[in-house]
């Protein structure tokens, strides 16, 4: 019985991981590994919220056998005593990118866009590894979900155990999820889609394509005769997926992100998971209403750097409380009764500690262990034998040295099916007293060792002698020591050393004259038992809900009186009454009701007292590339006529705050110019705070961006590069979408013949202009290739609805009035390009005067947020200020077809106002409030208050920061000082 414990450190050695296949052929002499145990003395935890106080755990053959309070011990079984230590079902990830290649392989017979890889299966691909096995144990985790890691639709996921050997031991489920990102992977370089918009409209167009590939090949095997479908693995295997209900896992890196899923998998009723960022606190109403289980990471963010005046200003608000709410955000979501589960992925070997945050931050252990154990293993299927303890389960739990989620706890040991892992190897801790014997002069001495672990001291006390240590040292479970034996009547310098266990020693010494001699000591006084420091209480500061989660941001939509009433002001109507001095203006329930003199004032109705004041028209910019996400140009192609500008709205943009404040209410979001045929342009308003779905305006006229020019010539490696090549695969785009609606309408006449028409979402757009239901708007600079333009939209029937830019629009004032297209122009810009160079100031006024429907607008983020100056600026022209104001209100609204909204303040229209503190067109005139909808966005004395509480919420969080910073010093040199 002595020597026990040292048959307890061969233990790892007896029981490997079984490396072969079960059905590989067994060269030379077979293992015959224990296959039995029994852990006894635990406190076993079943599943969050059932757990066993003292018990014991039997295995045999990879499976439990028995668990419970009196669990009769097997006489095969090798007892393995786990007093004081917990034993938890193991961790299940659902999210994993483990034994994976890095290299992304063609594949034939596969997707036309490498991007697409539905049908790649990870299983084919699976090959453990045991580095990474290791790292993932040491967290907890006994199996995961691993995830492919290239191209946007990236292929089936596969279940595997965390064990070593042959893999084919260790897979569990294969073909469980079909993995799904909106960033395209960096293999292979180049090619489209580049940017996310053209990401979505890819991912829209390949879900499309699989219904289409599922009935075009029905339609073929049921009409003999017709041509024969193509074969596309990728396609067929999308179909199958999406008919067997098999989830989609997508990967988000933002709470946008996480809603652009959830509008994809209602607009194909997908059965979908969302893997989180960490971010969805920020939008959490929005996240429970899609009803969608997410996969969350606990990867929070380091601490941002403020410690000197300089660091602190680069950092902004919205880092600073993402820093100090993100801890929370899983507690959140629980609480929210979003379903959700945890993920080590991004967390490094952080994993835990994190956790431990997330605990100290609200959320509940048992809600942190279903997150790790049941709850996963019952999304991938596997509860049977994963997630909890029982009989019959998979033996895969670990061994704690204490409660998981206390500071101080470690993970000792994982098991995986059976097969044992030590995380670390057990160190017994030689400090205390102990009763030497084995030689004569040492027989009953007592040896005392006290100290640290890492620096560790005592003395040897022989019949009322003592004799001090020198070199005391303890490498792993190998004590080493030296003392003179002078002091206790040995002879010189004696060298001892022994292997430490539980509660002997046995060792061997050797003396000054070269005596070698063995030893054996008793322990009989442990050392205290350390105290465990408990976690530091989490501090937590008040932070009011700010959406979105920045400076500026609002605690919720700004409320809607049911009427307002603005007296006494200069009212620019821009409509048939003009400009009324002194008048009132009734706005109920968010649209303008009245407009006149002496209005009365209805019961509990909000006055607005504008006297001295003037109130306009929201101002509106028809041409904006603002608060677009992953790119204003989708340049994988020329003709890109799918994409959509709504599919990538960010409400997030403070530059949506800053608009406001200029009385920018509306504007037109596009494509950039470096295509041909770009995208579907966005027309929304500029509702602060509000989700980016909520800022669009429906019934707005949907338009198609076109250019013209140097920009769409400029991509060496892509067609068109030159002017006549611009105008030649316009004119192919436009041909095809012809022939795609002569197919839709033989196909309406007869639906049930031939093979289905393939919807092209690509050509639907085109068509759609041709057919006169979407808009064109033409980026264009020089009057010849908007003469060419307008010859091309006659030539097929439709006619542009604007040209953008309209630099040289002048020249052909009277062309453009005939084709009825718009001007989109500037007041003063120009000249900074060639095709830039004939740029005039009285643009605008030519057009204008001559009934070209003109507008101004920005091109720019910044310049818009003054679009009163620009205005201004044509009346130095001679333009009307009436006129001038028509420019950044009434014409534009008509432009983007919500004329019948906005645009002018008339009654029956939506209340988008602005009240301006001077003439509108001054330059020392600016927006004392911005109304959208009957609602005030923007209120300067507000403004003034929220910069000091912006102010005063940075200063708080950052106070937090130090004081984090100063702590972890302290415990770092706590621990330094501990190993000296």
């Amino acid at each position: 019985m002595n020597r026990m414990w040292f048959l307890l450190l061969i233990v790892p050695l007896l029981i490997p991981a079984d490396a072969r296949s079960q059905t590989a052929r067994v060269i030379g002499i077979r293992e015959q590994t224990p296959s039995v145990f029994a852990l006894t003395n635990a406190r076993i935890v079943l599943e969050p919220g059932k757990r066993i106080r003292r018990g014991s755990l039997v295995v045999r053959d990879g499976v439990v056998q028995s668990v419970g309070r009196r669990v009769e011990v097997p006489a095969d079984a090798w007892v393995i005593d786990l007093e004081g230590q917990t034993v938890y079902p193991g961790f299940v990830d659902v999210y994993a990118r483990y034994g994976l290649p890095d290299d992304m392989p063609e594949e034939a017979a596969s997707h036309w866009n490498p991007q697409i890889r539905s049908h790649y299966r990870s299983v084919v691909a699976f090959t453990p590894s045991a580095d990474q096995a290791a790292r993932l144990r040491s967290q907890g985790f006994v199996a995961v979900q691993t995830i492919p890691a290239h191209g946007l639709l990236r292929g089936a996921t596969t279940v595997v155990r965390l064990g070593d050997g042959d893999a084919n031991l260790q897979i569990v489920r294969s073909d469980v999820w079909q993995s799904l990102s909106f960033r395209r992977s960096a293999q292979p370089s180049g090619g489209y889609p580049t940017s996310l918009m053209g990401a979505m409209a890819l991912l829209r167009q390949t879900l499309l394509d699989a219904q289409w590939y599922s009935a075009a090949h029905a339609a073929f095997a049921d009409q003999p005769g017709l041509t024969q479908p193509e074969t596309n693995r990728a396609l067929e295997t999308l179909a199958a997926v999406r008919d067997q209900g098999i989830p989609f896992l997508i990967d988000t890196q933002d709470e946008n992100d996480f809603l652009r899923a959830a509008q994809l998998a209602d607009e194909f009723d997908l059965q979908v998971v969302v893997r989180g960022s960490g971010k969805e606190y920020r939008r959490l109403s929005a996240i429970v209403d899609t009803g969608l289980p997410v996969v969350l990471p606990v990867n929070f963010p380091s601490a941002p750097e403020v410690g000197t005046p300089e660091a602190a200003m680069t950092v902004s608000l919205e880092q600073l409380r993402h820093w100090h709410l993100a801890p929370e955000n899983p507690a959140r979501l629980a609480k929210a009764g979003v379903p959700m589960v945890l993920t080590a992925h991004g967390s490094g070997g952080d994993f835990v500690k994190n956790l431990r945050t997330a605990v100290r931050r609200g959320l509940a252990p048992d809600e942190a262990l279903a997150a790790l154990t049941t709850r996963p293993a019952q999304m991938l299927g596997i509860d049977d034998r994963y997630g909890s303890l029982g009989k019959d389960k998979a033996a895969s739990f670990f061994i704690a040295d204490g409660d998981l989620f206390e500071a101080e706890t470690k993970i000792t040991e994982v098991w995986v099916d059976g097969h044992r892992y030590r995380v670390q190897e057990p160190k017994e801790d030689p400090r205390g007293r102990w009763e030497l014997s084995g030689r004569e002069d040492l027989e009953g001495a007592v040896l005392e060792l006290k100290g640290s672990t890492s620096r560790l001291q005592g003395e040897i006390t022989a019949q009322d002698k003592r004799a001090a240590l020198t070199s005391v040292k303890l490498d792993g479970q190998r004590l080493t020591m030296r003392f003179s034996g002078d002091a206790i009547g040995m002879k010189g310098l004696v060298r001892m050393s022994a292997q430490v266990g539980p509660d002997q020693l046995l060792g061997a010494g050797e003396t000054a004259t070269g005596d070698f001699f063995t030893w054996s000591a008793m322990r009989i006084e442990a050392a205290a038992p350390a105290q465990r420091k408990p976690a530091p209480e989490a501090q937590v500061l008040d932070l009011p809900n700010r959406f979105p989660s920045m400076e500026f941001g609002i605690a919720q939509m700004p409320d809607q009186p049911r009427q307002v009433l603005v007296k006494n002001a200069t009212i620019w109507t821009q409509g048939p009454e003009g400009v009324l001095e002194d008048a009132d203006m009734l706005v109920t329930r968010g649209v303008i009701t009245r407009i006149g003199h002496d209005l009365p004032t209805p019961g509990r109705a909000q006055v607005v007292d504008a006297t001295g004041l003037h109130v306009t028209p929201g101002l509106i910019d028809p041409h904006l590339h603002t608060n677009i996400l992953g790119g204003v140009n989708e340049t994988g192609d020329a003709i890109t006529a799918e994409t959509r500008i709504a599919d990538v709205l960010n409400g997030d943009d403070i530059w949506i705050y800053r608009l406001l404040a200029g009385g920018l209410t509306s504007a037109t979001l596009f494509h950039g110019s470096a295509n041909p045929i770009g995208g579907q342009n966005a027309v929304i308003k500029l509702r602060w705070g509000q989700l980016p779905s909520e800022m669009l305006i429906p019934d707005a006229a949907p338009g198609l961006k076109m250019a013209l020019g140097e920009n769409v010539k400029r991509t060496p490696t892509r067609f068109p590069n030159t002017r006549q090549g611009t105008e030649q695969i316009i004119r192919d785009a436009l041909q095809a979408a012809v022939q795609y609606g002569q197919d839709l309408d033989r196909q309406a006449q007869r639906p049930a013949r031939g093979l289905p028409v393939r919807r092209d979402l690509q050509r639907e757009a085109i068509l759609e202009v041709i057919r006169g239901q979407r808009r064109a708007h033409v980026h264009a600079y020089r009057q010849d290739e908007m003469l060419m333009m307008m010859r091309l939209a006659e030539e097929f029937g439709f006619t542009i609805a604007s040209f953008e830019h309209t630099l040289e629009g002048y020249k052909i004032a009277d062309q453009l009035r005939q084709h009825g297209a718009a001007a989109v122009v500037w007041t003063d810009w120009s000249s900074f390009k060639v095709e830039a160079q004939d740029g005039i100031l009285y643009n605008a006024r030519l057009l204008n005067d001559v009934g070209v429907l003109t507008s101004l607008h920005s091109d720019s983020t910044q310049l818009a947020t003054r679009m009163n100056w620009e205005a201004a600026k044509t009346v130095k022209t001679g333009v009307d200020p009436i006129e001038a104001m028509n420019f950044v209100t009434l014409h534009p609204a008509k432009i983007m077809g919500i004329d019948h909204r906005t645009g002018s303040l008339e009654s029956g229209k939506d209340a988008d106002f602005v009240v301006w503190n001077g003439h509108p067109l001054s330059s020392f005139s600016i927006p004392q409030q911005t109304w959208i909808d009957g609602r005030k966005y923007f209120d300067r004395p507000a403004d003034l208050q929220q910069r000091d509480e912006v102010q005063k919420e940075r200063a708080r969080i950052m106070m937090l920061v130090l004081g984090q910073a100063n702590s972890d010093a302290n415990d770092s040199e706590a621990k330094e000082e501990e190993t000296r």
